[in-house]
């Protein structure tokens, strides 16, 4: 609340709107110099004082001079209005104003209100202006997001592989990336990538990825996964990216003639899990690499071949799996993983018990795929 300096020429510009020119500046010196509009109303909502900028300015709405407020507002009545100030937006002749109205008191007595008009047009529009950038660049998200799901191999069997695969990417566009490529009638190559951060960039680098694996075994269908690993790098390196991007990649090549899986790794720090059928057993397909950076140099890829058995089971993911926490800040870990694959388990109960576990929103991407070698096959 606004006190009332006590004199007599105030009490008498109170009384009626025809005592507005005894008010002068020595009274209201400070509202006369604001760069804000002010005007005072007595307490039966008749406007009995305008500052100087409103004056000057007041060709621009002759109604802000005449127009009283809902005089309901300052009846005895109306006690929200007597004691507190209210603030609200309005448009004036293209102008956006924040509004701020505070009772004025003279002796414990309400006399009327005190408005001071701001000229907030700028703020406006760059809320507006903020607000319309934001939504075009959701629609753009939502449109990339769209393009990354659907690159994404469909789960059906591929010669004597029954994939699965299931996508879940946080707020932000993906970095994460599996697929499946033909490479031969007797082989087939599957890898799993995970591109560092998020967001376009990332999203960027993952169809990079997926474009230059499948040149590469096009153009290459005899290399073995240490050689792609190897010719991708050397395609990342030309591009010159920044120091601080990377990525890193799983891949194997199934030869379904001879039962044999072998496999190499850039880097990759979460090793696909083997649910070996005939014995139950559930192995990790470990394989020292480096990731694939310009900043590190090159690597000799290692490979490692196994064999497979009808019905084995092979599980992919990324870090966005065995990384989530619950409320105490345990991970989901992989050894929890390892356990449903053994208790053969599928996609949809992992993703569940998943959900189940994780206290918070998702904070990264979510990628799970499941091979089932040489099992029961889809009729498409």
């Amino acid at each position: 609340m606004l006190p009332l300096k006590e004199n007599k020429c105030f009490k008498e510009v109170l009384m009626g709107k025809a005592n507005i020119e005894k008010f002068r500046d020595d009274n209201f010196y400070v509202l006369n110099s604001m760069d804000d509009w002010v005007r005072i109303l007595d307490k039966y909502g008749r406007l009995v004082f305008i500052n100087e900028k409103m004056r000057r300015d007041i060709h621009l709405d002759r109604s802000l001079i005449e127009q009283n407020v809902d005089t309901e507002k300052l009846s005895e009545k109306s006690d929200i209005f007597k004691n507190t100030t209210i603030e609200e937006e309005k448009l004036i002749n293209g102008k956006y104003y924040s509004i701020k109205s505070s009772p004025l008191y003279y002796k414990n007595e309400f006399m009327g209100i005190i408005e001071v008009y701001r000229d907030i047009t700028s703020e406006s529009n760059m809320k507006v202006d903020l607000f319309n950038a934001n939504r075009k660049m959701l629609e753009d998200i939502r449109f990339v997001r769209k393009i990354q799901t659907n690159i994404l191999p469909k789960n059906k069997t591929y010669g004597d592989i029954k994939l699965e695969g299931r996508y879940i990417p946080s707020n932000d566009l993906s970095g994460d990336l599996f697929d499946i490529i033909k490479v031969d009638e007797n082989k087939y190559a599957f890898y799993i990538a995970d591109v560092m951060g998020h967001g376009v960039k990332a999203s960027i680098m993952t169809m990079f990825v997926k474009l230059s694996i499948s040149g590469i075994f096009e153009r290459h269908s005899d290399y073995s996964p240490g050689q792609v690993l190897k010719k991708l790098r050397k395609d990342f390196v030309k591009l010159d990216m920044n120091s601080s991007q990377y990525f890193t990649v799983w891949i194997g090549i199934f030869d379904i003639k001879n039962n044999r899986l072998t496999f190499s790794n850039a880097g990759h720090n979460c090793p696909p899990l083997h649910l070996v059928e005939n014995k139950n057993r559930v192995n990790k397909l470990v394989v020292s690499g480096r990731m694939i950076s310009n900043i590190i140099e090159q690597n000799i890829y290692q490979e490692v071949t196994i064999s497979l058995h009808p019905k084995d089971r092979i599980l992919f993911y990324t870090d966005g799996v065995t990384e989530s926490r619950d409320m105490n800040k345990n991970e989901y870990s992989v050894e929890r993983l390892m356990e449903n694959l053994k208790n053969k388990k599928n996609l949809d109960y992992i993703l569940e018990d998943l959900e189940k576990f994780t206290w918070g929103e998702q904070d990264d991407d979510i990628s799970l795929a499941l091979i089932d070698y040489k099992g029961e096959k889809d009729e498409n």
